[in-house]
């Protein structure tokens, strides 16, 4: 039990000093979703000759986190469904060489994913009030539309607000949120795996 509580110590202690170094001139980038944005070098130039903070670990970027199908012994639990996404075998069919990459794997925007592990990590500790503080932060930064326009994978941040509420007891939030999440595009999405699972625990 002590060296549990001691690895969710540490998690947590890592957590709080990668959130103490995000800033608001943070921009996110994807290796295999692009918007427009992510072709204006202009953007990128402004960012970088703004930054006074020297080193490469201070370069104002943020990677979506990744997790490959060999790394699925890694991953957390919701997003082995994001590897598994496809309802259909058209949908296999669709997209890009990059999306088909993609759909082999789970992403998710650094940001969100950070709050969800905050939830898990305060929970795997018993500091309840703490839990809740990471759970309205999560929500509070998915609800708030300008956010929006610095995340690639909304639908998988809004597929993990509904799990954690889902942990709370709270089935139709959870079902709620992923039901956000299909109108953020129902095709590949794993929130279409979500509502059938949830509306089948309600239907019991």
């Amino acid at each position: 039990m002590l060296y549990c509580s001691g690895h969710h110590q540490a998690a947590v202690r890592v957590l709080e000093d990668v959130e103490r170094r995000y800033h608001s001139n943070v921009m996110a980038v994807c290796w295999f979703r692009e918007y427009q944005r992510d072709r204006d070098l202009k953007v990128f130039a402004d960012m970088l000759s703004g930054n006074k903070e020297e080193g490469i670990s201070q370069l104002p970027f943020e990677l979506c986190v990744s997790f490959l199908r060999q790394e699925s012994y890694c991953t957390p639990f919701i997003l082995l469904f994001e590897m598994n996404r496809n309802i259909t075998e058209e949908e296999v069919t669709q997209g890009t060489y990059a999306e088909k990459l993609w759909m082999d794997s789970a992403e998710v925007d650094a940001r969100p994913f950070l709050y969800y592990l905050q939830y898990l990590k305060y929970g795997g500790l018993g500091e309840r009030d703490n839990q809740l503080h990471a759970l309205g932060v999560f929500k509070s930064y998915m609800l708030d539309k300008r956010n929006m326009i610095n995340m690639y994978h909304v639908d998988t941040s809004l597929s993990l607000l509904g799990h954690c509420y889902e942990m709370e007891g709270n089935v139709n939030a959870g079902l709620h949120y992923y039901q956000q999440s299909l109108l953020q595009g129902g095709t590949n999405n794993a929130a279409n795996w979500h509502v059938r699972r949830v509306l089948s625990l309600l239907s019991d």
